[in-house]
C-alpha cells in the first residue's frame, strides 16, 4: 500500500503516513516538510506554530523544515537556502512504494535553483515512522561535474508542555558558538540545560543523542544523529519571538529546536559522489 497524497492545508499536497501500531505523520511535498509526528497512543511531538503560513513557495514555521544547501546566512543564498521552499516530487520505484509508513521524495536541480546556486544536483529525503520513533534521512548526490560545497540541518521543532519545565541532556562539556553572544565558543558545564532566556547553540561536533524532558508532557524524546557532525538548539524567547512570521506572542514556550546540522565543517561533495545525514527522534 502506497502512502496516500491528500489536499493538506490550503490545498497542498501532503502525504500520510501510517504505521500498524497507530503511529502517523504528515510529509508536505512542499519544503519535503514533516509536519506532524504522532507516536502509537502518544500526543503530538513536533511543535507547529499557531500562525504557521501555508502556502507554496514559503518555508512553512514548525515541524522539520529542510535546511539545504545552506545554513542561516553563511553564503550567498537565500536564509536556510531554497530546498524548503521547493516542491519536491514522489521517488520513482522508491523502496518504500510499498509501505505506507515510509516516502522518499526527490529535489533535482531546475533553472529555478541554478539561477540561486549553479549546480547539478539530486537531493532525497526518506521518511520512516514506526511506533515510537519518526526517521528522516536527507542524502545528497553531485550528479554535475562541478564540486560544490553544502551546509545543511534539519530543522527540528519539538513540542513541549512548557519549556520553564523542560531540560536538555547530553550537551554537558561540548563546546558550543553563542550566536547570541556574537558567535563566542563557550563550553557547557551544565548537567542539564534548562531554558530560561534567548538561546542560539551551535554544537560543533555534537553528540550523537540528546535527550529532552518534557514533565509537563510526562516523555522524554530522545533525537540521535548519524552523518551530521553539528547541531543547534534555539528558542526565540519572548523577546524575540514576534519577529517570525508563523510564530504567536507564547508560541516560545511551546517549543525548542533540536537540529541535526553540518555547519563547521561544509560537505565537500566531487562530481559523482554523495553524502547521507539522519535524524531519529524517538519516544523513550
Amino acid at each position: 500500500m502506497t502512502p496516500p497524497i491528500v489536499p493538506g492545508k490550503n490545498g497542498m499536497s501532503t502525504v500520510l503516513l501510517s504505521h500498524p501500531s497507530g503511529s502517523s505523520a504528515d510529509v508536505y511535498l512542499n519544503g519535503a516538510h514533516v509536519t506532524s509526528w504522532i507516536p502509537a497512543g502518544g500526543k503530538e511531538v513536533l511543535f507547529m506554530g499557531k500562525t504557521a503560513t501555508f502556502a507554496p513557495g514559503d518555508p512553512i514555521r514548525g515541524g522539520i523544515p529542510v535546511v539545504w544547501p545552506q545554513f542561516a546566512n553563511i553564503g550567498a543564498l537565500p536564509q536556510h537556502g531554497f530546498a524548503r521552499k521547493t516542491e519536491w516530487e514522489l521517488a520513482e520505484n522508491a523502496d518504500s512504494s510499498d509501505d505506507p509508513s515510509s516516502v522518499k521524495l526527490v529535489l533535482t536541480d531546475d533553472h529555478k535553483t541554478r539561477e540561486l546556486w549553479p549546480y547539478h544536483f539530486r537531493t532525497e529525503l526518506t521518511v520512516t515512522i514506526d511506533d515510537k520513533s519518526l526517521q528522516v534521512k536527507l542524502d545528497a548526490f553531485n550528479t554535475g561535474d562541478e564540486l560544490f560545497n553544502f551546509t545543511a540541518a534539519l530543522h527540528t521543532y519539538i513540542a513541549v508542555a512548557d519549556i520553564r519545565e523542560s531540560a536538555l541532556r547530553g550537551l554537558t562539556g561540548k563546546w558550543y558558538l553563542d550566536k547570541t553572544q556574537g558567535g563566542n565558543e563557550t563550553k557547557d558545564e551544565a548537567k542539564k540545560l534548562v531554558i530560561s532566556d534567548e538561546t542560539d547553540r551551535v554544537y560543533l561536533k555534537a553528540p550523537k543523542k540528546i535527550e529532552i524532558e518534557d514533565r509537563g508532557n510526562e516523555r522524554r524524546i530522545e533525537i540521535r544523529a548519524a552523518g551530521f557532525k553539528d547541531a543547534v538548539v534555539w528558542n526565540p524567547w519572548a523577546e524575540k519571538v514576534t519577529g517570525f512570521i508563523g510564530l504567536s506572542p507564547e508560541d516560545y514556550l511551546r517549543m525548542v529546536c533540536v537540529e541535526a546540522a553540518q555547519i563547521g565543517t561544509p560537505v565537500e561533495l566531487k562530481p559523482g559522489t554523495s553524502w547521507s545525514g539522519s535524524q531519529t527522534i524517538a519516544i523513550v
